[in-house]
């Protein structure tokens, strides 16, 4: 039998917190490219609706990338969005979030490959207009997602590192359910949160009609075949989690993997005609209950708040 190596906690906690922090950017980066690249006319400034405007900068006020811009107008959003890519202040921010995901590459060179820490290394661009930049900066985290999924054996060290991405991409997507996704959405709301969960496409190959809410909302977070959605996300942790080492073979779930059942029952039962604030954030709970759960597992005990401050375990 093959025997793949152990994999140290830290380590662990790296790279789940790599992809998270890779997954986080990346979610950043589509917020601030559909506000620039959808919501702003050359004359006038939002073009989108004024409330879809709002949701947008709310998901990433709520997320701590920037403070609220003092107009809704074309300079101030444009001033809101570059502050959110660039701003050094909070370690909430895109160029943040790229440098911390950076200093876990530098203490993970022997689990990654060449491609990925070059990637990790490269320069933050600093020239172009925000929309350009987020743009580069997507494709950036595109391939490192692409070079995990071909290049990281399918080894533990992957399963922490996928499952960091999976429950980010859970939270960052229903947290754009609950900003785009209410009972009163719009079709500009519908249609940004089809651009955030990358599903324009699958919608439009779907469905011949223009925005509707149940489908729209059915697409994002309950279909299982849809690798942006909610389900995919929950579906792929509960894999993961399957396959991790447990502490006794008796055959009753660990905290971790009944909560992500318990998570992955609710998506399951869920309509999406009755798919509302409530549930959406019980959803959320559940799953911010598992990452805990997981951590308390497999991480160094006390690394949560060196995660809140911004530190790298090495």
């Amino acid at each position: 039998r093959r025997n793949p190596g152990t994999l140290p906690s830290r380590v662990a906690d790296n790279l789940f917190w790599l992809g998270r922090y890779l997954e986080r950017g990346e979610a950043l980066l589509g917020v601030v490219r559909a506000l620039l690249g959808h919501s702003i006319s050359a004359d006038s400034g939002a073009a989108l609706a004024g409330e879809t405007v709002r949701r947008l900068v709310g998901l990433l006020v709520s997320a701590g990338a920037a403070p609220t811009p003092e107009s809704f107008g074309r300079a101030d959003l444009t001033r809101f969005a570059e502050a959110a890519m660039d701003s050094a202040d909070d370690w909430r921010g895109v160029r943040a979030i790229n440098r911390q995901a950076r200093a876990i590459g530098a203490v993970s060179r022997d689990r990654l490959s060449a491609d990925m820490i070059r990637l990790l290394d490269a320069p933050y661009p600093v020239r172009g207009s925000a929309l350009d930049r987020a743009g580069s900066l997507q494709r950036r985290y595109s391939a490192l997602a692409g070079l995990s999924a071909e290049h990281m054996g399918r080894t533990d060290a992957w399963r922490f590192h996928d499952l960091g991405r999976r429950v980010e991409r859970a939270v960052t997507t229903l947290a754009a359910l609950q900003a785009l996704g209410q009972p009163q959405a719009t079709s500009d709301d519908l249609s940004a949160l089809l651009d955030l969960a990358d599903s324009q496409i699958s919608y439009r190959q779907r469905y011949l009609t223009g925005m509707a809410r149940v489908p729209v909302l059915d697409l994002v977070a309950l279909d299982p075949g849809n690798p942006r959605g909610v389900a995919f996300q929950v579906a792929a942790i509960g894999a993961h989690l399957a396959a991790l080492p447990v502490l006794s073979d008796d055959g009753i779930a660990e905290p971790q993997q009944a909560l992500a059942a318990e998570l992955a029952a609710m998506v399951a039962t869920a309509q999406a005609a009755s798919l509302d604030s409530d549930r959406l954030f019980a959803m959320g709970r559940t799953l911010g209950a598992m990452s805990d759960a997981l951590a308390r597992r497999y991480f160094l005990h006390g690394s949560e708040p060196l995660r809140a401050a911004a530190l790298v375990v090495g």
